[in-house]
């Protein structure tokens, strides 16, 4: 008993001992596994979490390091909106879809993109777009007159999609068509530029309908469409997607004399006191011939009219009798409206007509 007692006390007094220099090495071997411990690991996960990008959006640094689409509707002064569609490219463009709503007026604008620390300029020569200010990777808020981000109201933010959106060129367009020898061009009314238009299926009908009017003949005739330009290698082509009509006699808007009411295509602005719906493309043009045409929201009408000086009279129009849920009640009124007219006046770029001195019909020059 005494014997083992001894040897337990000598081997938990070598436990306490240092080892000699003779075991140095053979002991850092046991020893050295023993310092690899999951704190690295740790240090890792720290190094990707959200504590980790709060520290580093401290320093007001955005990185656009990938195709990016923000999408919204922010507040408009004489519209219901503004709806954006921006996309930025990492290598430094952009280009956006700016859509007036209720005025059926869409701007593709392309440009390029500056980046100051979170504020984003889009930048582009001909067009003025709003400033943003990156609440987030994820939202903008656009820049008040001062500078400073609206971040308090919601109504002033784009929202980032949760994936890369292509950009919908689609807008109403009205421009000068040409046909020859079954080739096509569209010269826009807006822009000035002339584009070749694509022989699609929505092409086809177009090119029916201008060869077998014996009017054209070879000749450019002011048409009113929705299409789309062509990207990259096809920008110089127009794509239709839907043809509206051709008004033959019209010119384009830029080309106006000062006062003149014949020859322009008019779109209407208000019936009465009420503004009319842009998306509706409610128009009309007073032709050389003492004839009137247009669309009104639903149907197309025509008919005579009769102009001495300011004073007018429109005779009692003819019209298609299709039914709109949306508009019939409008083009009701507008119909009466413009038969009922006494008088036309051409005030800078509006065309106001009156009933008994009271404005009843204002328009002003159709650009799509």
């Amino acid at each position: 008993m005494k014997k083992r007692l001894l040897v337990t006390a000598l081997l938990l007094s070598a436990c306490s001992q240092l080892p000699s220099e003779r075991n140095a090495a053979p002991a850092e071997a046991i020893i050295a596994p023993t310092q690899i411990v999951p704190q690295q690991a740790e240090e890792d996960v720290v190094a990707n979490s959200t504590t980790a990008e709060a520290v580093a959006t401290d320093f007001e640094h955005i990185f656009v390091d990938a195709d990016m689409t923000f999408s919204g509707t922010l507040p408009c002064a004489d519209c219901p909106g503004i709806a954006y569609h921006i996309n930025l490219f990492r290598d430094g463009r952009f280009e956006a879809r700016q859509e007036y709503l209720e005025r059926n007026q869409v701007s593709i604008v392309k440009g390029i993109w500056l980046l100051e620390k979170r504020s984003l300029h889009l930048v582009n020569q001909q067009q003025t777009l709003p400033a943003f200010h990156f609440v987030s990777n994820n939202q903008l808020a656009m820049l008040d007159l001062g500078g400073k981000p609206i971040s308090a109201n919601p109504q002033y933010q784009l929202q980032r999609e949760a994936e890369f959106k292509k950009l919908d060129t689609r807008q109403a367009m009205l421009g000068l068509y040409m046909l020859s020898n079954n080739q096509a061009t569209f010269t826009s009314c807006r822009s000035g530029d002339t584009l070749s238009v694509a022989n699609t299926q929505h092409h086809l009908p177009v090119m029916r309908q201008y060869q077998q009017d014996e009017r054209f003949s070879g000749n450019a005739v002011i048409a009113t469409l929705v299409g789309r330009r062509g990207q990259d290698e096809q920008a110089g082509t127009l794509f239709i997607d839907k043809f509206e009509q051709f008004w033959p006699g019209a010119i384009c808007p830029d080309h106006v004399q000062p006062g003149k009411m014949q020859g322009i295509v008019w779109r209407a602005e208000k019936l009465t006191d009420r503004y009319v719906p842009q998306q509706l493309n409610v128009r009309v043009i007073f032709d050389q011939n003492e004839r009137l045409y247009g669309f009104a929201g639903c149907n197309n009408f025509n008919g005579n009219y009769k102009q001495r000086s300011n004073q007018l009279t429109v005779q009692p129009l003819v019209s298609t009798r299709k039914f709109c849920a949306d508009s019939s009640d409008l083009e009701q009124q507008f119909t009466k409206s413009l038969q009922s007219a006494d008088r036309a006046e051409v005030n800078g770029d509006k065309l106001q007509l009156f009933k008994n001195n009271q404005l009843i019909l204002q328009f002003k020059p159709a650009v799509n």
